[in-house]
């Protein structure tokens, strides 16, 4: 687990012969989920790092944590749809949230191991599982999309190209729908006017014993 104070904690173990060291309990579960094939340890205490990493998480070497990308931030030509911005917002308020609960989680395991004697594997195993309940309690979360992701514009591609369909198939049912009722109206119109007409077409009849003038 660490030394005799228990001032470290092994979050992860590793598979690739490294191991990295996080300030708090917040980085090393962005560490573990980042680098999953890589030990991580967690300084809950002072500012040295462990002489032994092997003996913690399998990995012997200390490696350098990636430098973090630096996130775009939105420019002024680009507005961020509503339900975006309250989706991250969300999701920040998430991460904090689980960052702290396991942080809480992790001290509290720390030290009542410390107390019970108990072996580095259970506390890690502890760890590991109120790390993983927690991010399987989170609510769904989807990517975060900007209007300048091409999977933005595909979707927003996808959603008129629906709406467009829908629009020419509603058309066609209302000139379909004025077809047949300007159909209907002119065979009702025919049968109605067909006693008129055909006494109109029938010859005039002739008086017997007179004969049509030539």
């Amino acid at each position: 687990m660490g030394n005799e104070d228990a001032r470290f904690v092994a979050l992860q173990n590793s598979r690739n012969g490294e191991s990295l060291l996080a300030g708090n309990m917040g980085e090393g579960v962005r560490m573990a989920r980042d680098n999953p094939d890589t030990g991580v340890v967690v300084r809950l205490a002072g500012d040295d790092r462990p002489w032994n990493p092997g003996a913690m998480t399998g990995g012997r070497v200390w490696a350098e944590p990636a430098p973090v990308a630096p996130v775009p931030q939105a420019g002024a030509d680009i507005i961020l749809p509503p339900e975006v911005l309250a989706q991250r917002a969300a999701e920040e308020q998430q991460r904090r949230e689980m960052e702290k609960q396991a942080e809480q989680t992790a001290r509290e395991v720390a030290g009542e191991a410390r107390k019970a004697g108990e072996p580095a594997d259970r506390v890690k195993e502890v760890i590991g599982d109120v790390i993983r309940g927690l991010e399987r309690d989170r609510p769904g979360t989807e990517k975060t999309t900007l209007p300048d992701d091409p999977q933005f514009r595909r979707q927003e591609e996808a959603i008129q190209q629906v709406a467009s369909e829908r629009l020419q198939r509603e058309r066609l049912q209302a000139v379909e729908r004025d077809m047949v009722r300007d159909l209907n109206r002119e065979k009702t119109l025919g049968a109605t006017d067909a006693p008129a007409a055909c006494l109109l077409r029938q010859p005039p009849r002739l008086k017997s014993g007179s004969l049509p003038e030539r």
